[in-house]
């Protein structure tokens, strides 16, 4: 009877030997497949290139390699504004040095397939750029920790530092820290990030500093290549000051195209235009979603914060809620490849806004021939002369790339709905803004003289604009706020429900109450 028992516990103890040797070498093969795939989606990065990978696979740890770099294309448009040291950084091969733990625990108490420790290896000349800032700590630390299903969490952190030169520029960075959370396939993931601040003094230029950045999103694809899910940024404060506001080489634009892949910045164009001593913004928020529904595409974005301080000009709170629905997620699909494309090209900003007006009339043509819809749910401002406050929607019906080519033909498929109440002042202000830019005035000739008789001009033609609109019954005016209706329908337009007409009016003119309903599929509250 013992003897049985005895070989009975001997079998036990080999069968528990046998798995617990060949368990980590199976989930060495199941982590080696995660890590091809988590390489294969590097591949696809239109800024990098893998220059070689090896895997040397063991029985409890293995050690794969990975050479990159960022195509020469990277950033091309702003490398050139970028400081050498940062510049210098991008242009050198990085080696990744994936370290792979495969075991049932390994790197926690929680059944795994494997745990990753990931190695960054810079050239000398990088590293010793690198150096300066982050000393003999290494600028960025990852670990992923790969489920058994295959799904997994990598937790990526940038250690804050303090760097200082003599020509008296200093930065405070006060670190990073991101967790993503990602599925089986990578086909969805969940992602929070938190940086405490930045605090930049630009030597004699001025200073530039956020605190408390959090963004968390969710990420996931659908039927075509495109990220849906939502996102949300909130920056508790983000402050500029400048010493020099005649100091036109820090450019909101290539800003802009800096930390984005869309190119936005082309459209912004600030160069010639002083800069106020400092810029102060309070409670940054911006939040947007995206869905998939069959082969359209719908999307929110909401915009805002609580205070601006442009200057000595106090503006805010902002509040922005728009929406895009009905989209054609083919052409989406074919005009993001495109901008994508675009910013891997070194063009300067002309060429660049003129390329993305382009490729919106051609790949994404679709986009409008689909009957999409465009909501501004809300656009409330508040300005120191008064609240801007916008809403209404606007939508293509059954039109045609021919169309197109004609402004009229447009129009008679477009149907829109605005309600718009903005403060005279702000419209007056604005018209000055514009007619300032066109003239040049010799300072030594009176030039201030001459520049309020020109915003006085402005006024008195603003004034007279809107007395002559006012009396024919296109807007209401009540102490100094402008407020109308305005409907696009047919082709005609219509303001405060009377026929837009630049001509004398006849004296029959259609009455708002017989227009015909809207074509568009959904009209917002006008809160008439």
């Amino acid at each position: 009877m013992n003897k049985r028992i005895l070989t009975t516990i001997v079998a036990i103890v080999a069968v528990i030997l046998l798995i617990a040797l060949a368990l980590p070498y199976y989930l060495g093969v199941k982590a080696q497949q995660s890590l091809d795939d988590q390489r294969a989606l590097l591949a696809k990065s239109p800024f990098l290139v893998i220059d070689k990978q090896s895997y040397r696979r063991g029985w409890f740890t293995s050690t794969e390699t990975i050479q990159i770099h960022f195509k020469p294309s990277f950033f091309a448009g702003v490398q050139q504004q970028l400081p050498d040291n940062v510049r210098t950084v991008l242009q050198q091969p990085v080696t990744l040095v994936n370290h792979v733990q495969h075991g049932l625990f390994a790197g926690s108490i929680r059944p795994v397939r494997a745990h990753v420790t990931t190695e960054l290896r810079f050239t000398p000349q990088a590293q010793q750029i690198l150096a300066r800032f982050f000393g003999q700590e290494a600028p960025v630390k990852l670990e992923n920790t790969i489920n058994l299903s295959g799904s997994g969490q990598m937790h990526v952190v940038i250690p804050k530092f303090n760097y200082e030169e003599l020509s008296g520029i200093k930065i405070s960075w006060h670190g990073l820290e991101s967790t993503i959370d990602y599925a089986k396939d990578f086909n969805s993931y969940d992602s929070h990030t938190v940086s405490p601040g930045l605090d930049m003094i630009l030597a004699t230029k001025g200073r530039a500093s956020y605190q408390d950045l959090q963004l968390n999103s969710h990420t996931e694809y659908g039927k075509t290549s495109l990220a849906l899910g939502n996102s949300n940024l909130g920056i508790k404060t983000i402050t500029f000051n400048w010493n020099d506001t005649t100091d036109n080489t820090i450019r909101l634009d290539q800003l802009v195209n800096l930390v984005t892949n869309l190119q936005i910045g082309a459209f912004i164009s600030p160069a010639g235009n002083s800069m106020p001593t400092k810029i102060m913004i309070q409670d940054l928020k911006l939040a947007t979603s995206t869905e998939e529904k069959d082969q359209w595409i719908n999307s929110n974005g909401k915009f805002g914060f609580a205070k601006l301080q442009y200057g000595n000009d106090i503006y805010g709170p902002l509040n922005i809620d728009a929406s895009a629905e009905h989209l054609d997620a083919a052409s989406l699909v074919a005009i993001n490849n495109k901008i994508t494309q675009l910013s891997t090209q070194n063009l300067n900003n002309e060429q660049l806004r003129a390329a993305i007006v382009e490729a919106v009339r051609n790949e994404g043509l679709g986009l409008f021939t689909h009957d999409p819809l465009l909501k501004l749910n809300t656009f409330k401002l508040q300005m120191p002369q008064g609240l801007i406050d916008i809403h209404g929607n606007l939508g293509f019906k059954s039109l045609l790339a021919s169309d197109m080519q004609q402004l009229g033909l447009m129009l008679n498929k477009m149907d829109a709905e605005m309600d718009f109440v903005i403060p005279q002042a702000i419209m007056e202000n604005f018209a000055i803004s514009q007619a300032r830019a066109l003239f040049t005035v010799d300072a030594s000739a009176g030039g201030a003289e001459a520049l309020e008789d020109i915003d006085q001009t402005i006024r008195l033609m603003i004034d007279s604009a809107i007395k002559s609109m006012q009396a024919r019954g296109y807007i209401q005016v009540t102490n100094g706020i402008v407020k109308t209706h305005l409907k696009l329908i047919n082709g005609k337009v219509y303001l405060n429900g009377k026929i837009w007409n630049i001509e004398p009016e006849p004296e029959n003119e259609p009455d708002y109450a017989e227009l015909p309903a809207a074509s568009a599929p959904e009209v917002a509250n006008t809160n008439k």
